[in-house]
Formats: C-alpha cells, sequence, structure tokens
C-alpha cells in the first residue's frame, strides 16, 4: 500500500487538548495529509467558504481543517457521520476542545441520505472518507459531485486502500465514477488520495435531467 506512515504531526495529534486514539492507531491523520491539503486547500483560506465531510471519526481532518483553512469567521464545515464505529462522542468532545465547535456542524446520518440534509451545488469543497466497500465508495462520491458546487474540489481518501470491506475496495468505484463523467471533472491530484474539481458549467440537479 502506498501511503505515507511518517509520525503523525504533533501540532494536532498530539496536542493534549484532544484524544485521537484510532487516529493514532491507524494513522489517518498525518503529515503527507496535511502537506496535501495545504496544497490543495489554500485558496479557501482567508474568505467564505463552506465544507462538507463524510466520514469524520475522532475529528483530527475536521479541527485541522477549521484551524489552517477555514479561517474566514462566515466559513463553515458540515461533518456526516453515522458513528458506527463508535466514535461520536470523541468527535464531540474534540471539536468543543477546539474552540471552534461553533463554525461546525454534525449530522448523525447515513451518507447514503446526505442530499436530503443538505443542497446541491453548494460546497466549495467535499472529503470523502466513509466506508471502504466499492458500492458505498461509489454513492458517497455521485453525492460529493452533486453537492459540489460548480468549480469546487472534491477529495477521496484511501483511493489505494487494498483491505477489503465486503469483498471490495475504493478504486474501481471511484475509476468508474470518473468513467462516468468524463470532462466534467478534472482530476488535480492522484496518489493514495484521489481529488478532482467539477468544471466550473457542470451544474447538477436532482430533478429534470440527469444529474451526471
Amino acid at each position: 500500500m502506498n501511503v505515507d506512515r511518517s509520525p503523525t504531526s504533533p501540532e494536532l495529534i498530539d496536542d493534549p487538548r484532544f484524544s485521537f486514539p484510532q487516529t493514532r492507531r491507524w494513522k489517518t491523520w498525518e503529515p503527507g495529509r496535511e502537506r496535501l491539503f495545504l496544497k490543495l486547500l489554500g485558496e479557501f483560506r482567508d474568505r467564505p467558504a463552506r465544507f462538507l465531510e463524510i466520514g469524520s471519526f475522532e475529528g483530527a481532518s475536521a479541527i485541522w481543517m477549521l484551524r489552517n483553512v477555514l479561517t474566514h469567521p462566515e466559513s463553515r464545515l458540515t461533518c456526516v457521520d453515522n458513528d458506527k464505529l463508535g466514535c461520536g462522542r470523541q468527535l464531540e468532545a474534540n471539536l468543543a476542545a477546539s474552540g471552534l465547535s461553533s463554525k461546525a456542524k454534525i449530522h448523525w446520518i447515513n451518507s447514503h441520505d446526505v442530499r436530503k440534509h443538505v443542497p446541491d451545488n453548494h460546497f466549495d469543497f467535499v472529503y470523502v472518507d466513509g466506508s471502504h466497500a466499492a458500492a458505498n465508495v461509489l454513492f458517497d462520491v455521485v453525492n460529493a459531485y452533486l453537492i459540489c458546487r460548480p468549480g469546487g474540489l472534491v477529495g477521496c481518501d484511501d483511493y489505494l486502500f487494498e483491505l477489503p470491506e465486503d469483498g471490495s475496495v475504493p478504486k474501481p468505484a471511484i475509476d468508474a465514477f470518473l468513467q462516468l463523467v468524463g470532462d466534467r471533472v478534472e482530476v488535480v491530484h492522484s496518489g493514495y488520495q484521489l481529488w478532482f474539481r467539477k468544471r466550473a458549467d457542470a451544474a447538477a440537479s436532482g430533478s429534470g435531467s440527469s444529474p451526471i
């Protein structure tokens, strides 16, 4: 598996105000991700921005984005999590300890239902980091595309994840999505994560013609 296993960031993971036991165990937030996020999300610093995260786990990525990218007073983060992994209380406690919980909203729902709670063509960035089962990944990436604004970004974690969940892995689902949408998106990074930009003229709607 081609993934950065360098030590996790002491600025966040080792901050005594927070507790990230599972994040530390599985190394789901580390310097390689921070560098990538800084590079690709820098355009949203110090201006109003709307982010949504599918799969917030213990909150490391959420808190990092709130601290380092969503710096404008009007910027907001929406977290979507079904608490299947039992980290809900940890997520809430860590967000509270960050002092930034007023800029974050948590929807305790299955990610399949996200479009019942948020509008299409709305978010500047959608981070997909939920289930690793291919069918669920495909559902999440399609939804991410639909709720992302034209010109916005979608980041898919664990594109090259190799441990099967329900007998499948994320990559075939993400590849199938990319083949389906064609030039309506532009891949801006492909490595252990895959990120794409939704073309500015690719507005999608759940009504009328096909959304994809």
